[in-house]
């Protein structure tokens, strides 16, 4: 949604991995200009004005890692959030946004593929077509 705590912040957890062209990095933002992103806000009882300069910072960040030659890629979408994904490589990280808190309040889970594994099929769907349909900016 924002990226803060996992890429946007100097002390974030990736930043190191990505500077050093470890790894390539897509990241899907909640689009500051939309409507979802001021309903959000309100939601977790922000204003909508430190919100979207979250999200901003994020993208600066992300195009200041980019510009360092980091493989980054910022992708903004228009949605409500419902669910925080992280993806490393085939497995993926899974919590929820409720309509009263944040995502990282929320247990995370882990999935991967299995033949059984609808669940992760399912998710995997919905980051990919979030992708295909959101705006890259970086």
């Amino acid at each position: 949604m924002r990226g803060l705590g996992i890429l946007g912040l100097n002390d974030s957890l990736l930043r190191a991995r990505i500077r050093n062209r470890e790894v390539t990095v897509r990241v899907l933002l909640l689009d500051p200009d939309s409507d979802a992103a001021q309903r959000r806000a309100t939601e977790i009882g922000e204003s909508c004005q430190s919100f979207t300069a979250g999200v901003r910072l994020s993208l600066e960040l992300l195009a200041d890692l980019a510009n360092d030659g980091a493989t980054v890629e910022a992708y903004l979408y228009d949605l409500l959030p419902a669910w925080r994904v992280i993806g490393l490589d085939d497995t993926l990280f899974v919590s929820a946004f409720g309509e009263v808190h944040e995502g990282h309040t929320s247990p995370m889970y882990q999935l991967g593929p299995s033949p059984y594994g609808a669940f992760w099929r399912g998710i995997r769907r919905f980051t990919d077509e979030l992708r295909r349909t959101a705006r890259r900016v970086v």
